[in-house]
């Protein structure tokens, strides 16, 4: 298989049926294929898998040898097919992260004077379907950076039915995220776990899957995500009339 943005070729694994365990092409004589008879009108059916992952022309080239077994005949015969693969975006993912009021944290001691500011954001996307069929939305989930941690705010969490995209339309999702600490207490206030890139908070890496009306299985990774490093906002205190 030879992608858009790689001269690499990619050697596939290949299959005698989707539900068989997959066999690398270069351990084909060790796993019993070196080759395969077949009787007059018998056929032969391999199966290949590839998640495609970029944008743009993809093309799988499949070599065939053979041979016919007779007695006057043993030369070995090769051909070649080319097959054009057009992956195009499916998904148009816009995020905005935005800064929470911070939670007040209380050391074991209870004191109120004690304690540390939790910081904590929350995350939207709005899931736009760009492509020319319609789909259903399966999962979204968040691959959080270390000394994070996120509550679902989606169709997951409510148990509503999964969100129908026709060509064109828009979902919106949510993700609230906030600082945790490991059992000995490290990472207080922020700066010893969470990861900073050039003045920013990395949250991670924001997945989605769905289904085509055919059934056929969508995935979208897109790359770090994060907000720009702001000290927590602490509530206001309301003071009471006298």
């Amino acid at each position: 298989m030879k992608t858009p943005n790689s001269a690499a070729v990619t050697k596939l694994e290949l299959l005698t049926s989707p539900d068989q365990a997959p066999v690398a092409s270069s351990d084909l004589a060790t796993a019993g294929g070196v080759g395969v008879d077949l009787e007059p009108g018998e056929t032969l059916q391999k199966v290949v898998n590839f998640d495609l992952k970029e944008e743009g022309n993809h093309v799988l080239a499949v070599t065939v040898s053979y041979y016919e077994a007779t007695d006057t005949s043993g030369r070995t015969r090769t051909f070649r097919k080319l097959y054009q693969f057009i992956c195009k975006a499916s998904l148009i993912v816009r995020t905005k992260p935005g800064p929470l009021p911070a939670v007040r944290v209380v050391d074991d001691g209870g004191l109120s004077s004690g304690g540390w500011w939790r910081r904590r954001w929350v995350l939207e996307a709005q899931l736009e379907n760009c492509s020319e069929d319609t789909m259903q939305l399966e999962r979204i989930v968040l691959d959080l950076e270390p000394g994070l941690a996120y509550t679902d705010c989606n169709w997951e969490a409510s148990a509503s039915p999964k969100p129908v995209l026709h060509p064109g339309e828009t979902e919106q999702v949510c993700f609230v995220l906030e600082e945790e600490t490991d059992a000995a207490g490290a990472g207080r206030g922020g700066d010893a776990v969470l990861q900073e890139q050039d003045g920013r908070i990395i949250f991670g890496v924001l997945g989605i899957s769905w289904r085509s009306e055919m059934g056929n299985r969508g995935f979208l990774e897109t790359g770090k995500l994060g907000t720009r490093h702001v000290k927590p906002r602490e509530p206001k205190a309301i003071t009471a009339p006298a």
